[in-house]
């Protein structure tokens, strides 16, 4: 049976964090990891650590450990291709940058939403037109989720929980919004990722609706979404109408995250989320 290492053990193990010697680093980084593998409540002791000194090397280290997990975690989500549970990379792209962040809160709040849609659905004779009107003034004119015009280059605006909490993001985060809570009800919505602008498009008997989240759910035609394409200076193809593949709608939320960071410089942030969206281009 492993020796299970005393507290003083453990915190002078940190010590080594900053050896002068690669080696000796490593060493004691795959100890650590091994220790809090064994016994997590040592995690608590490194986080709480009195010594200053400690508490600084502590606090590095953990912070590392914390992001090659939530590496590994997008590693596997990855591997599940092109239909992977994008509403799990939200998940997980939010707590890169807020640790505390519980599994179950943007669920949670999804769900909710989804059930004041339900109930709207309920009170009236809906049909597969209406559903998207109905989503559409629920979301947008009852609840005032919008555009974050004000700043758009905010962080928050890719981060779900805070866009489910603030009721405003961009263009993709506002629509996974509308995606997330047709799927809760069963209704066949999927994104439409226009370059430079992603939309939702929303199956009827009659024909797809368009709408743009990021405009309060404007109602678009084919030929308004022509038109978006067109006045970023590129020529119009079918295909940019085709629903997008969660996969793809994840990695153009990563990548906005990598560009606004690069703008702030900030490049420990966008260099982690760089090697993150690496990880979809090789799966």
């Amino acid at each position: 049976m492993q020796k299970i290492p005393s507290e003083k053990e453990v915190l002078a193990l940190v010590t080594f964090l900053t050896d002068s010697s690669e080696e000796t680093v490593h060493l004691a980084k795959s100890h650590l990891r091994d220790i809090l593998r064994q016994n997590p409540h040592y995690r608590n002791l490194l986080e709480k650590a009195s010594d200053p000194g400690v508490a600084s090397r502590a606090k590095v280290f953990l912070e590392e450990t914390r992001l090659e997990e939530l590496k590994e975690s997008f590693r596997r989500l990855a591997a599940e291709g092109r239909d992977l549970d994008l509403e799990r990379g939200t998940v997980l792209l939010s707590q890169s940058e807020y640790p505390s962040l519980h599994n179950q809160t943007i669920a949670r709040a999804l769900d909710r939403l989804a059930e004041g849609v339900e109930k709207e659905l309920d009170a009236q004779e809906a049909s597969s037109s209406r559903e998207v009107l109905i989503i559409r003034r629920y979301l947008f004119d009852h609840l005032g989720f919008a555009g974050n015009e004000l700043n758009y280059y905010d962080p928050d605006n890719s981060y779900l929980h805070c866009v489910l909490q603030r009721k405003t993001g961009i263009p993709i985060s506002l629509s996974c919004v509308y995606l997330f809570i047709a799927a809760r009800l069963d209704l066949p919505a999927y994104g439409v990722g226009l370059p430079g602008h992603f939309v939702v498009g929303h199956k009827t008997p009659p024909g797809v609706i368009y709408l743009d989240p990021y405009q309060r759910g404007r109602i678009l035609t084919r030929n308004d979404c022509i038109d978006i394409v067109r006045q970023r200076g590129i020529p119009f193809q079918e295909a940019f109408l085709a629903p997008t593949p969660n996969h793809q709608i994840l990695t153009r939320m990563i990548a906005n995250l990598v560009n606004v960071y690069t703008e702030q410089q900030r490049p420990e942030k966008a260099q982690w989320l760089t090697q993150v969206l690496a990880l979809f281009e090789d799966a």
